[in-house]
């Protein structure tokens, strides 16, 4: 008879939210993670809200469209290299020789503020990034060496003789320049 006056006296449903709450512990529970996401969410958005609800004063939106194009800048920068390096290749190989005699504190810094501001952990790899410099820079005279023998080579078959339709090809080839030289 306890048992059955445990059960219809409560007791099944004290044991059940025991269980509930130690589960609790364990997985959280659904219903109040996303009660708690909402709320986190409509806390951010009243802050944005309250932010943008009083007039601009002075140099507010100045200061906010710099501050917002620090990770543009810098993206488009690295990637503005590229083309660089193809289109002057000589000036290329100067500045990172130049880049090359940075110290080793020069280049953990500027590696610490690119990963703060792209949250990556960019710090171990700053030695392989300068020795990778170096090794482009050394490499350097020798694409140059590449690029004018190849540019030479196509302005002597242009000269020797192909027959080119272009007024402005075969005018071209007389002046000894290649197809495609920059500057050509």
């Amino acid at each position: 008879m306890g048992v059955m006056s445990w059960i219809l006296g409560g007791g099944a449903k004290q044991a059940a939210a025991a269980v509930v709450q130690v589960a609790g512990v364990f997985k959280p529970n659904a219903k109040a993670s996303e009660a708690r996401g909402h709320a986190y969410d409509g806390a951010a958005l009243g802050q944005y809200a309250a932010e943008f609800a009083h007039p601009r004063r002075g140099g507010d939106g100045l200061v906010d469209g710099l501050n917002r194009l620090v990770r543009p800048v810098i993206t488009f920068g690295l990637l503005g290299i590229l083309p660089a390096v193809v289109i002057w290749p000589e000036g290329a190989a100067v500045a990172f020789a130049a880049l090359a005699l940075l110290p080793a504190g020069y280049w953990a810094l500027v590696t610490v503020i690119i990963g703060f501001y792209f949250g990556g952990r960019m710090q171990l790899k700053a030695q392989n990034f300068q020795k990778s410099v170096q090794s482009a820079a050394d490499r350097a005279p020798e694409v140059i060496a590449n690029i004018k023998r190849l540019r030479t080579e196509l302005s002597l078959e242009l000269a020797q003789g192909l027959d080119i339709d272009n007024p402005a090809l075969r005018d071209c080839a007389k002046r000894g320049r290649g197809l495609g030289a920059p500057g050509a």
